[in-house]
Order: C-alpha cells, then structure tokens, then sequence
C-alpha cells in the first residue's frame, strides 16, 4: 500500500493590518491549490498614541503547531518582520516562513538582512527581485526572479489577452498564445 503523505496544517499571516487583503488572496490560492483548509491569522500592530514608534503586536488567529507564512509588501529595515516572527514563533508555531513582495535593503550599512538571518524562528524570507540589490543576501533570504511573469504579461498584451487573467483562479484559457494547452 502506498503511503499517503499529509499536508501540513498552514496559516497565512498578515504582516500588518494593511497586508489582511494581499495574505486573504494568498491564502485562498494556497487553498484552491493545495485543496487543505488553509488558515488565516494577522498581527496587529494598533499604537496607543499617534506617532508612538513602539507597539506591542497583537495576533488574531490560530498558529498553534502549524506552519506560518508571514507575508508583507516591503522589508526594508525589518523591524515590522521581526516583531511579527517573534510574535508568531512565541504564540506556537510550528515554523515560520515569510514572503516580502520587495526586499529593499540598499546599503551595506543596512543589517536587517543579517538581523533576518539571525532569527532562529525564522526558516527563510522570500522576495522578488523587483528591487535592484548588489549586495550578496544571507541563506535565509532567498529570490524569486519577476522575469517569467513580466515575459506572459507582456506576450499576453502583445495577443490583446487579459494581463488580470494571469493573477485570476479561472479556468486557464485554452487558447493561449503560444499554442499550448
């Protein structure tokens, strides 16, 4: 008999109040493909006072011994990231894993990557290479290259088809530009 390999209880993280929409969307992809109930939670990071720098971040939602995706638009000094690892870690997770659409580090004077790789409840930040970065990134950031969904956005306008469509869960159109199905 062939064993059956279970899929791991996950929960996608909101970095902030301000990514609940980007980490619903990313949840409910993870869901249609992976056909598992997958989790929602967010971090709150609501300050008493306007203008107060320090916060004490709140989670809303289910970690307890599962596998955690923070996901966040920008990390560049990663303050926001790391708080949210520790909040994450120090509330049950099983592992956390994080994505950044845009990793901004500049800089060598910039530590946060080293800080990031520091992170013993973090296994490793995702981000795009949208943002221009000559400084080698630690093992625990690792990069996704933008260029195979810029080349279909760009060959689908170039064949009057929807640029929206590549980001949709529809059915995929069967008549695609370069002929295949």
């Amino acid at each position: 008999a062939m064993a059956t390999k279970t899929y791991p209880k996950i929960t996608v993280v909101a970095a902030h109040e301000g990514q609940v929409n980007r980490a619903s969307h990313f949840c409910k992809v993870l869901r249609k493909l992976s056909g598992e109930d997958i989790q929602m939670a967010f971090v709150s990071k609501q300050r008493e006072k306007p203008g107060q720098i320090d916060y004490e971040p709140e989670l809303v939602g289910d970690v307890v011994g599962r596998k955690c995706i923070i996901v966040d638009d920008i990390v560049n000094t990663g303050t926001t990231l790391r708080a949210c690892i520790d909040k994450v870690k120090d509330s049950g997770a099983d592992s956390v894993y994080a994505w950044a659409t845009h990793g901004v580090f500049g800089s060598a004077s910039n530590d946060a990557p080293d800080q990031l790789q520091a992170m013993e409840g973090l296994e490793y930040l995702l981000i795009s290479n949208s943002v221009a970065s000559t400084r080698p990134l630690p093992p625990k950031i690792r990069q996704l290259s933008v260029a195979p969904l810029l080349a279909e956005a760009i060959a689908r306008t170039l064949t009057h088809q929807s640029v929206s469509g590549i980001l949709s869960l529809e059915e995929i159109i069967p008549d695609r530009y370069d002929g295949t199905k």
